[in-house]
């Protein structure tokens, strides 16, 4: 068998076994050996002969293009910047990820550059994105609803049940008292859902633009088992779909600051500067 001894060793398992079984003492061992005082303490504390292992504590994770999406998601609807998208990402997506891997991440989807909201203008135009669910996630639930405001960063989630085609009254009492902000209007891709959605709340709907990113995130394979998609400190797979994005959103709202909201929550900086009334 071979053995891989450190490149600074001095010794071989074979000579340190041999001091842990010597009486002799550690300067004698030292003198015989040609090897320090200290080196022979060492090995005679140690329960084994052998090198410890060499690799790092901490093993930085690669991201799969799932969670690359995800974070790509993340970063133009809430306007992250790369640390805040960091910890975003360990919290919720891939734990462990360093901050290169994501400055990486963002070079290949060429998102590196974003420009940033500016916070004189009104918060409330949310965007709708609306993402089918499969069923390997959800047997009930077909449609993840995510609305973001990109000026504050504050985002809410709602499920839609599979194959319903009425309108849902409770999230359309959530969306006019349930958050934060007012919604001042919608913008998504037009659709039966989305026009009587904005009908229903009585704010204007526009038309959403085309995104090449989204093209390139639809090719990932979502047809899989939640804990196959998040590895984040925060997830829970023993939780179900619903309380895991109360979780996520709770996180995104109340927990990570945003060093362009002076450094405050987007819970935070609505209401100081936006009250609810």
């Amino acid at each position: 068998m071979e053995i891989k001894l450190h490149s600074n060793a001095t010794t071989t398992p074979r000579t340190r076994k041999y001091i842990q079984e010597s009486e002799k003492t550690d300067g004698e061992l030292a003198e015989e050996l040609n090897i320090s005082v200290d080196t022979v303490r060492r090995w005679r504390m140690r329960d084994d002969c052998y090198d410890k292992s060499h690799r790092p504590n901490t093993i930085h994770r690669a991201l799969s293009h799932e969670q690359e999406s995800m974070l790509v998601f993340l970063r133009l609807r809430l306007a992250l910047s790369l640390d805040e998208l960091l910890e975003a990402a360990r919290l919720l997506i891939q734990q462990g990820i360093s901050r290169a891997s994501v400055s990486r991440m963002l070079q290949n989807w060429q998102q590196s550059r974003m420009s940033k909201p500016d916070l004189k203008q009104t918060p409330g135009h949310f965007v709708l994105d609306a993402f089918p669910l499969p069923e390997i996630i959800s047997h009930k639930q077909g449609e993840l609803l995510v609305f973001s405001d990109r000026v504050s960063g504050y985002m809410a989630v709602a499920l839609r049940e599979r194959g319903s085609e009425a309108m849902p009254e409770p999230l359309v009492g959530f969306l006019r008292e349930g958050l934060s902000l007012p919604l001042l209007s919608l913008t998504a891709k037009p659709c039966v859902f989305t026009r009587n959605l904005a009908e229903a709340l009585g704010v204007p709907l526009y038309t959403a633009p085309q995104e090449s990113w989204l093209e390139k995130a639809g090719q990932g394979n979502y047809h899989q088992q939640l804990d196959g998609l998040l590895n984040g400190e925060r997830f829970d797979k023993r939780l179900g779909l619903g309380a895991v994005l109360l979780e996520f959103e709770d996180l995104l709202n109340k927990r990570i600051i945003r060093s362009r909201l002076k450094n405050l929550t987007p819970e935070a900086w609505l209401k100081l500067n936006h009250p609810r009334r």
